[in-house]
């Protein structure tokens, strides 16, 4: 028996350029998701946050989403203030991975408004 052969070597370099080119890819999402929830834990933490009608938690959000550059396509129909005295947001990012092939990641975060 011998070592791994060229073609098992190449395969495996492969293989592993697309894990990391996935990993990256991914990565980027769920980063850009962590600056989202941090600015939706903000604008929810303000005083008096419950007292504030839909449209000016969303300007207060997306005021935070430019000055943070996020830029995933995030818009006010993704936002609701719901009932409860809770904020949501839910989103979908779709990006090329590969050829046809796309990476799809959705994200949803509710926050409790403060009084």
């Amino acid at each position: 028996m011998r070592g791994a052969g060229l073609v098992t070597i190449l395969a495996l370099i492969f293989l592993a350029l697309l894990v990391v080119t996935f990993v990256v890819r991914m990565g980027t999402q769920y980063t850009q998701y962590l600056t989202v929830r941090s600015i939706l834990q903000d604008v929810a933490a303000q005083p008096g946050a419950s007292e504030k009608s839909e449209r000016e938690l969303w300007r207060d959000i997306s005021r935070r989403f430019q000055i943070n550059s996020v830029y995933d396509g995030i818009e006010e129909e993704n936002f609701q203030r719901l009932e409860d005295g809770r904020i949501r947001i839910e989103y979908e990012v779709r990006r090329p991975f590969l050829g046809n092939v796309d990476t799809v990641a959705r994200f949803s975060r509710t926050e409790e408004l403060t009084p």
